[in-house]
């Protein structure tokens, strides 16, 4: 076996002069190849059927993994042509392709050969390349007739141009011969290691299965659109950057997703080849940084650190020119580093995240739940990537997987932090016309609504109700029970006068225990007691908040507005005045807790 020496041994000049020949694409190196060939008769021939078994495709569930029946090549040279791995299969160092089987292949090819029979010729069969993002591959056979058939597939080559566009590359296997037919497959992949695993379906298993991706894929880029639409409206309505920032974010993430799935050259880009073979490269970098600086906008990590804050910063930076750097000038050296830096970047945003969790804001908790998924599935394909594992369903789909369960964790936990925010923004607003220990309206603005029904009763010429209202025992409760408890009666007195005011009323804390309830008209005297009545009676209930046997006890002085004692103008503060005066001059151990002033 001089020849396999010659192509296995280490190279000496015989060595170098015969890879000449079997490795020359021209047609005086062909010449040479095909008289070495004929001075030897017989060896590309012994030991066939020993060495490459016969694949029968009758599969019941139509689905055949090519692994432990296949063999492979791999051309250290890359410049093999497919008669002379032919013509040498069996002197070739062809070995068993095993399940999990991975190879580096910068600058080289991997030949892949197996012998399949169809018995029944009514059934098609095809085979897949279960992997995107490979840069060129092409299978090869021989039809009845002896004339070779070629069918090319990969990242490099448009996909509408493939033999069956798809996520994936697609074959279809010979239909018209019942004998073994002898294939071979030429795979070339650089910068990243080839693990993908060969399957042979028929036609309806492929369909099949196709259709359930389809509908989970299209289910995982629905969601994401959504959400991106959604978060980017409300970035707009509530001028919310953490929105924002989430919209680019889980955009770049399905986007990345979508060309490493093979999505973006089936439907997307199918017309770019250069497109699509730089998409695997730059989007997941694109989702790397958008995650960097989504996390650096809800984390906000320069109250914890300034240090941290700028390490995030520069690593954004550097990160986007390393890429453009490796995209102009590519190499497994710069794809290593790139592989780095998006590593690096998660592992800060873990940190971020996690410092910003300890610091106990209540909405945090649920973005760090969020980041989980997509935390514990990313490190797969970047260990497939860099050769440690081989192509497996969770390389594939495991970050599909953790992004379809982060967006809607991260959307509900920005969701719950904005109502917060805007609770809080609401609240500081609102104290502008609210007193804040019951919630009721304060004096002022009491006053400027009374200034309004006194103007309303004077034109239309009826009357409203304004009854005063003083917890007596508050300062009972203060002594006896702390401020704590006093508090709790004051805000139990609001809560009475909420629930006795209508939509159009208006109930105010006046003073330190006295109240105010405006009763708009048209309205009667006997309707006014009859709303007094009710307040002292609903005072009179127990309460948890308060000691067992205490109750609030309350004086109500009425009157009916305008009156004439405030002078002939309506004047609220006037009003207010002379009720309160009228209020205070109710004995404090009274029995009668409802006192009429003007009627």
């Amino acid at each position: 076996m001089l020849i396999f020496h010659a192509l296995t041994g280490k190279p000496g000049r015989f060595q170098q002069f015969v890879r000449a020949i079997l490795c020359g694409k021209g047609i005086r190196g062909r010449v040479l190849a095909a008289c070495l060939l004929a001075a030897m008769p017989g060896w590309a021939q012994q030991g066939a059927d020993a060495r490459l078994p016969v694949l029968q495709l009758n599969a019941p569930d139509g689905q055949i993994e090519l692994a432990e029946h296949s063999q492979f090549w791999i051309d250290a040279t890359g410049m093999a042509v497919l008669e002379q791995v032919e013509a040498w299969e069996y002197d070739l160092p062809f070995a068993m392709r095993p399940a999990g089987h991975s190879a580096m292949l910068e600058g080289q090819v991997m030949w892949i050969r197996f012998n399949a029979m169809q018995p029944d010729l009514s059934q098609r069969w095809a085979l897949e390349v279960s992997s995107a993002g490979v840069d060129r591959v092409s299978l090869h056979y021989r039809d009845a007739a002896g004339n070779w058939v070629e069918q090319k597939a990969g990242d490099r080559i448009p996909v509408s141009q493939w033999p069956r566009p798809d996520r994936f590359p697609v074959f279809d296997l010979d239909s018209e011969q019942t004998r073994p037919v002898t294939y071979f497959i030429r795979i070339e992949q650089a910068r990243r290691p080839f693990s993908a695993p060969l399957y042979i379906y028929k036609h309806q298993a492929l369909l099949a299965q196709r259709m359930q991706e389809q509908f989970l894929l299209g289910a995982y880029f629905g969601l994401a659109l959504l959400m991106a639409l959604v978060a980017a409206a409300n970035a707009v309505a509530f001028r919310d950057r953490s929105f924002a920032a989430y919209a680019v974010y889980i955009a770049a993430l399905a986007a990345a997703q979508a060309a490493l799935l093979g999505i973006g050259g089936q439907y997307l880009w199918p017309d770019w080849p250069t497109w699509n073979d730089l998409s695997a490269f730059l989007l997941p970098v694109l989702a790397t940084c958008s995650g960097l600086w989504f996390a650096r906008v809800v984390t906000r990590p320069r109250q914890f650190s300034a240090m941290l804050d700028w390490l995030s910063l520069r690593l954004i930076a550097v990160l986007a020119l390393l890429t453009l750097l490796d995209t102009a000038l590519p190499t497994r050296a710069g794809f290593i580093a790139v592989t780095a830096l998006i590593v690096a970047a998660l592992v800060l945003i873990c940190v971020m995240v996690f410092i910003a969790w300890r610091s106990g804001e209540p909405t945090m908790r649920w973005i760090a739940l969020g980041f989980v998924p997509v935390a514990v599935a990313v490190p797969f394909p970047i260990l497939r990537d860099l050769g440690l594992i081989p192509t497996s369903f969770l390389t594939q789909y495991g970050l599909t997987l953790g992004a379809a369960l982060e967006t809607p964790l991260l959307f509900y936990g920005l969701l719950r932090r904005g109502a917060q925010r805007r609770e809080a923004r609401a609240r500081a607003a609102a104290l502008a016309q609210t007193e804040p220990l019951t919630g009721l309206s304060n004096l002022h603005t009491f006053e400027a609504r009374l200034q309004e029904a006194l103007l309303r009763s004077s034109r239309y010429r009826h009357r409203s109700a304004l009854l005063m209202i003083e917890l007596s025992n508050h300062g009972w409760f203060a002594r006896e029970h702390g401020r704590q408890i006093a508090d709790y009666a004051l805000v139990l007195t609001g809560s009475c006068l909420r629930k006795l005011a209508r939509d159009i009323d208006i109930a105010a804390r006046v003073g330190d225990s006295e109240f105010a309830l405006l009763i708009e008209g048209p309205v009667t005297a006997a309707q006014a007691v009859a709303a007094a009545t009710q307040l002292v009676a609903r005072a009179l209930q127990p309460s948890d908040l308060l000691p067992v046997g205490s109750h609030l006890k309350l004086h109500v002085a009425i009157a009916m507005v305008p009156d004439a004692h405030c002078g002939t103008q309506p004047d609220a503060a006037l009003h207010v005045a002379y009720m309160l005066k009228s209020l205070h001059e109710m004995p404090a151990d009274t029995r009668k807790s409802i006192k009429t002033v003007n009627f």
